[in-house]
């Protein structure tokens, strides 16, 4: 600015104190919709890995509890094969052991041949014992 004082001019000047600053570049569409796509697509992302890591992880708990379990049935299944084994073996000693009904059979045959054998001779020392009381 001018001011004209007689014949002295004074020029004042004004001066701003102001930062350059270099205008704000915008962001183009495309820029932006790619930058936009991949903060989206990593927050899925993110969110879509949590949610497979719980599930992962309740899968494996699953998994180990049925694991325990099978554990436990195959021991039971492996003490009810133990008790069967030893029943088995306690029957076959039994069987070995045990009369059948054809040696049952066998003996009452000859229970019953020697006790005919045994009347026989007692009727034949009675026949005696008569015949040598009557002689004298």
């Amino acid at each position: 600015m001018l001011v004209n004082v007689g014949r002295h001019s004074i020029s004042h000047a004004r001066r701003a104190y102001t930062t350059s600053t270099k205008p704000k570049r915008r962001v183009g569409a495309v820029r932006g919709g790619i930058l936009g796509f991949l903060v989206g697509a990593g927050a899925c992302v993110a969110i879509s890995d949590q949610f497979i890591q719980d599930d992962y992880i309740k899968s494996t708990r699953q998994l180990a509890a049925s694991v325990d379990e099978l554990r436990t049935s195959t021991e039971k299944v492996r003490e009810y094969a133990d008790r069967v084994e030893r029943v088995d073996r306690d029957f076959t000693q039994l069987r070995a052991n045990s009369v059948s009904a054809k040696d049952l059979d066998k003996l009452k045959r000859d229970i019953y041949k020697l006790h005919d054998s045994m009347t026989h001779d007692h009727v034949e020392l009675k026949a005696r014992v008569w015949k040598i009381e009557h002689r004298s």
